[in-house]
């Protein structure tokens, strides 16, 4: 495999075993090992497969610094939300067990609706690691002030937030890890900012894709519907195609 390959070249101290397609067992003398799935690099690769050596760069840097981060140390300014489909959870333990795990992985989060979730993550140059309760208890922080901390943290390190369209359908964009977590950003969601008809209807089929239209929009709502379908079927780091309409300051389900 390309990415075992490429992982030995950079970082020869690790030992990296392929368990089997798109699943690495990496380890390092007096390390604890490391399963690395990468479903989601495949996924990038096929969107282009032109920038096959970019993705697998990427994704190595990123797990060096997987491996080779004090994870004891949690920096508190560093904190983000990341909304995930509320399947996500039971998904990721499924895939855990069904590879051996004893006991399934313990994330930080709340519930954003019936069909989403905030997890919290540790964001750093290459890479973002979900947080656990015990990180959260040594840091000595709230979950009461948890969300409100990682929301602030998240506007400092986003870059601009951009809106494309016209005519009632609109996209937002912001750097490419972060467009779902929008949704929790109050400040965004003004009929200022978007001139849509009716109430606030979103989709964010991926991580990084954000659509907008209005509650009263007819076409606008079948035009999300297909964009937000085909972004899901194509796309890597998939979260949903059901749409969520903002009402009373809350995103949730919206059924037309």
């Amino acid at each position: 495999m390309e990415f075992a390959e490429a992982l030995r070249k950079v970082a020869p101290e690790f030992q990296v075993e392929i368990v089997k397609d798109l699943e690495l067992k990496i380890t390092k003398q007096g390390n604890n090992e490391h399963i690395t799935f990468l479903d989601n690099a495949y996924d990038s690769y096929k969107q282009d497969p032109r920038e096959k050596d970019n993705v697998i760069a990427s994704y190595v840097a990123s797990g060096i610094e997987t491996y080779t981060t004090n994870t004891d140390i949690v920096d508190k300014s560093r904190i983000v939300p990341i909304i995930k489909d509320k399947g996500w959870l039971e998904e990721t333990n499924q895939a855990m067990r069904e590879r051996g795990a004893k006991k399934p992985l313990e994330h930080v989060y709340d519930n954003l609706n019936g069909d989403l979730v905030i997890l919290y993550a540790e964001d750093s140059p290459k890479n973002i690691r979900y947080l656990t309760p015990s990180d959260i208890a040594g840091l000595k922080l709230s979950r009461e002030k948890l969300r409100g901390l990682a929301c602030e943290n998240l506007k400092g390190i986003l870059p601009k937030i951009e809106l494309h369209g016209d005519d009632g359908l609109y996209m937002l964009s912001a750097g490419g890890n972060y467009e779902a977590s929008l949704l929790l950003l109050d400040s965004i969601w003004s009929k200022e900012n978007l001139a849509v008809k009716g109430d606030v209807i979103v989709a964010i089929p991926t991580r990084d894709i954000l659509l907008v239209t209005g509650s009263s929009d007819k076409e606008g709502i079948s035009k999300l519907k297909a964009l937000a379908k085909k972004s899901y079927d194509e796309g890597s780091y998939r979260l949903t195609q059901k749409l969520f309409v903002r009402r009373g300051g809350k995103f949730t389900s919206f059924a037309d």
